[in-house]
């Protein structure tokens, strides 16, 4: 595990994109989980500590609605809209870009905010590539990641952003942390990695919540 954690230190200091992928190796998809939930888990516990109990979660909600549908949606759906919109044009294609510029249109009806920040971050991406010029990486990863962060902002319901936000950093912290992990597994390996380790990320964390919820 700790060969992990140096790479993904080491790529998060100085990244950098594989010209080809390979299938990663089922120790370090280990490895990664356990890094990811080691960080998480404590920062949920400090947050609940804090306070953050105070404003209502959506899963609840749709716990009582369908809670075998919520788990479609957070394991498969999610992976499969998320990971195209915030980390496929890490590769700086035109048309990785305006997939996610595309894809993101399906989110604008809940967090039309954050996915308004998105497309002025994707158009500047698609001017700079247009010019011939290669926007940063390191900063595309982690600009990337808060957007990734702050679109789960539609996980709480009727916030009050005017009145409580300073606390929307740290509602955002995991998922823009996870956001990095995600990062290195997509540039490393690929989107198709990138999107299986995004379902069962979230698969660990939902399926015992819908197993265990009584209506």
């Amino acid at each position: 595990m700790t060969q992990t954690f140096t790479k993904l230190k080491s790529f998060l200091k100085s990244p950098y994109h594989k010209e080809s992928y390979e299938n990663i190796r089922g120790k370090e998809f280990f490895f990664l989980l356990l890094i990811t939930f080691a960080i998480v888990i404590p920062y949920a516990f400090i947050l609940d500590l804090a306070g953050m109990d105070q404003f209502d979660h959506k899963l609840e909600f749709l716990l009582k609605k369908n809670k075998w549908l919520v788990a479609v949606l957070a394991i498969v759906i999610a992976p499969l809209l998320e990971e195209p919109i915030y980390r496929l044009h890490l590769d700086f294609k035109k048309s990785s870009i305006w997939w996610g510029l595309g894809l993101s249109l399906l989110l604008i009806s809940e967090v039309w905010i954050p996915v308004a920040l998105l497309w002025i971050w994707l158009f500047f991406l698609l001017y700079k590539v247009n010019k011939g010029e290669m926007p940063n990486l390191k900063y595309s990863i982690f600009i990337s990641s808060v957007l990734f962060g702050l679109v789960h902002l539609m996980n709480f319901t009727d916030f009050d952003y005017a009145q409580y936000f300073y606390w929307v950093p740290f509602m955002v912290g995991a998922q823009c942390l996870i956001g990095l992990v995600l990062s290195y597994v997509r540039l490393n390996y690929g989107m198709k990695w990138g999107i299986i380790f995004h379902g069962v990320y979230n698969a660990i964390l939902i399926i015992p919540a819908v197993y265990f919820y009584e209506v």
